[in-house]
């Protein structure tokens, strides 16, 4: 069988893993978590459940939600500590709290209605939200705000920090935010045309960077301890806690045209390297067209969901996620 990555870090593709009802599409996947079960929540855009909930043998435990009334343009899905799922909605520039049936709990936000693209005020298409040991919660403003905010745990705003360019503390779509609870709620920020991931202090000290990453999408912890990165270039790489890339797939094996595909933000100060050519064709198990959001259970398997059909205008099927399970 096709293994992919390399080193300590090589992976073979459970093709087909995951079991849906009466074959239910997904259109497309815009981002996927694991709870403390290593049940998967799916979040995608297809025409039933938006929120699809498989168990880690890919059976299909749930599903809730309806496209155009509780969500728009679902974006991002994360657990939080006490098991409830939050959601971005990058259509009605709302985020939410809900049960894991699909009971709504908290609501920020206005439906409908955007703040002035990059004000600083919540919300302009947020991207992401991740929740802090202390209840806390941050959301990426990603698409039309450039700015991190901070909420209480009944959401209320207590700061933002951030700003539209690509000097430190600065973003060019900040696409996902991860906390490691695990080292004093250090928070990455996947800095998406920027090519790197920043992390940052609870109170929104820069810290530092890394960087040699091609349109970063969404950035998790693993099991392991290391940290992996899907790249909206067709690949993902993981990275030691200090920035060293240990493996990385999907640069070879796909084909592409090699024209420039360029910033999604006209005015966006950093445009090199761009995005350099779209897939043409299905890939294939185990390779990507445009991976969006990410997620590792607590085996240390990896879960890839991709937006191949609004970015390249390909919709990849069963392969809208994809699990990837440890080989070496």
């Amino acid at each position: 069988m096709t293994t992919f990555g390399s080193g300590k870090h090589t992976y073979q593709v459970a093709d087909g893993f995951f079991k849906r009802p009466q074959k239910w599409p997904f259109t497309e996947v815009t981002d996927v978590a694991v709870d403390r079960d290593d049940n998967v929540y799916v979040f995608n855009r297809g025409p039933y459940a938006p929120i699809m909930i498989f168990d880690k043998r890919g059976n299909y435990l749930d599903g809730w939600g309806h496209l155009g009334f509780d969500f728009v343009v679902p974006h991002s899905v994360t657990i939080g500590p006490d098991g409830s799922v939050y959601t971005s909605d990058t259509g009605d520039h709302t985020v939410r709290r809900w049960t894991k049936e699909g009971k709504l709990l908290l609501t920020i936000g206005r439906p409908l209605i955007n703040s002035p693209e990059q004000s600083g005020q919540p919300f302009n298409r947020p991207t992401h939200l991740t929740v802090a040991s202390n209840g806390d919660f941050y959301a990426s403003d990603g698409y039309g705000n450039s700015h991190i905010h901070c909420f209480d745990p009944d959401g209320q705003l207590k700061f933002s920090w951030g700003g539209h360019g690509s000097g430190p503390g600065e973003f060019d779509t900040i696409h996902s935010v991860f906390i490691d609870t695990e080292d004093g709620d250090k928070i990455y920020a996947a800095d998406r045309y920027n090519n790197r991931v920043q992390f940052f202090t609870p109170q929104g000290g820069f810290v530092g960077e890394w960087t040699e990453l091609n349109l970063a999408n969404s950035v998790r912890k693993g099991p392991d301890g290391n940290f992996y990165v899907a790249e909206l270039d067709h690949r993902i790489s993981i990275l030691s806690p200090d920035g060293t890339l240990l493996s990385r797939w999907g640069d070879t094996g796909v084909e592409v045209n090699n024209s420039d595909i360029g910033s999604g933000l006209p005015t966006s100060p950093s445009r090199n390297p761009m995005l350099k050519g779209k897939v043409f064709n299905e890939p294939g198990p185990g390779l990507f067209c445009a991976p969006h959001g990410i997620a590792i259970d607590s085996e240390g398997s990896i879960y890839v969901a991709e937006v191949s059909e609004s970015w390249v205008g390909l919709d990849r099927g069963n392969r809208s996620i994809q699990k990837f399970v440890r080989a070496g």
